[in-house]
């Protein structure tokens, strides 16, 4: 079987795809991947390639923004943040599990295929954040770098600060080039012993696997991922759909939050709703129950199975 993952625009939405897209070159099909170039997407891609010119798929498994290619049975992946941009579809794949999931307005439907997304192993925690810890661990994922839902430097310090106040270890995933400039402005060097400690983006699967809660931006990746460890979510974002349905189950809450660290009201607001979250109880059993929940998902293997049953239907 030929088949067939795009997503054009989108390498997180590509990136989703990647357990599946290997599973299914695995079970000895022949894979091809359509997105933008990115030498991480490449990397994480191994063992596909993208389609030759006069390359016909029996089956395209599309994002929303994906495509259609030439020829083959189209199904659509639905991000957790996609908006339908597609439109219908007579087969929906969603790695959400059902309690995530958007209701008839955004195009989702209840019965979609569901897969498991595998949690991220990838790279090994600093020898600091290996040590056993005494405090609760909050995860702050500022974002990437100059996308549009990324918090600005303001808002990680606000962020920050509120979490400081809860007598916990906040653990900042930033690039190493950004360090110095957070430290300095909150007042510690990020050593030992420092209530501070940072680490690598790429790193957010084994650091959030020592954490309690995680505020973060509102993107796919880390809300499911973070859903997969039982963590508990504060979504800080405009708008993003990740926060409202956390919100809906229990699981975390969504804020939009003032950026200027003078606003004390907005500071006390964040602290309220992150201690809630660490100490209520409530929002904790729930993040467990959706980390059962999306273990019990199909494999990627046996989701591979699925897609064969589609292309031959």
């Amino acid at each position: 079987m030929r088949v067939l993952f795009t997503a054009r625009h989108s390498v997180s939405h590509l990136l989703a795809m990647t357990a599946a897209a290997q599973a299914c070159a695995a079970a000895g099909h022949e894979v091809r991947t359509a997105g933008p170039p990115d030498a991480a997407l490449t990397a994480a891609l191994r063992g596909t390639s993208p389609p030759a010119p006069g390359w016909r798929p029996d089956l395209v498994v599309s994002a929303e923004d994906g495509g259609e290619g030439s020829g083959g049975r189209v199904v659509r992946w639905t991000p957790l943040d996609h908006l339908s941009a597609g439109g219908p579809a007579p087969v929906r794949i969603d790695p959400c599990p059902p309690g995530l999931r958007g209701g008839a307005e955004s195009g989702a439907e209840p019965d979609a295929l569901s897969v498991r997304q595998p949690t991220s192993h990838a790279g090994q925690l600093p020898y600091e954040l290996r040590e056993p810890h005494h405090l609760l661990r909050v995860c702050l994922r500022p974002g990437p770098a100059g996308a549009p839902q990324s918090w600005s430097p303001e808002r990680l310090l606000l962020v920050a600060r509120a979490a400081l106040g809860l007598d916990v270890e906040v653990i900042v995933l930033v690039p190493a080039a950004e360090r110095a400039r957070i430290a300095v402005a909150l007042g510690t060097l990020g050593g030992p012993g420092s209530p501070v400690r940072f680490a690598e983006p790429e790193l957010l699967g084994p650091v959030l696997s020592t954490c309690v809660a995680v505020a973060h931006e509102g993107g796919p990746d880390v809300t499911l991922e973070a859903a997969a460890h039982g963590v508990t979510q504060l979504v800080l974002a405009d708008s993003r759909p990740a926060g409202d349905r956390l919100g809906r189950i229990g699981a975390g809450r969504r804020l939009v939050t003032a950026e200027k660290p003078g606003e004390t009201g907005s500071s006390l607001r964040l602290r309220r709703h992150l201690a809630d979250l660490l100490y209520g109880g409530r929002a904790l059993a729930t993040a467990q129950r959706l980390r059962s929940a999306i273990a019990a998902l199909p494999s990627p293997e046996a989701f591979a199975g699925r897609l064969e049953d589609l292309a031959g239907g």
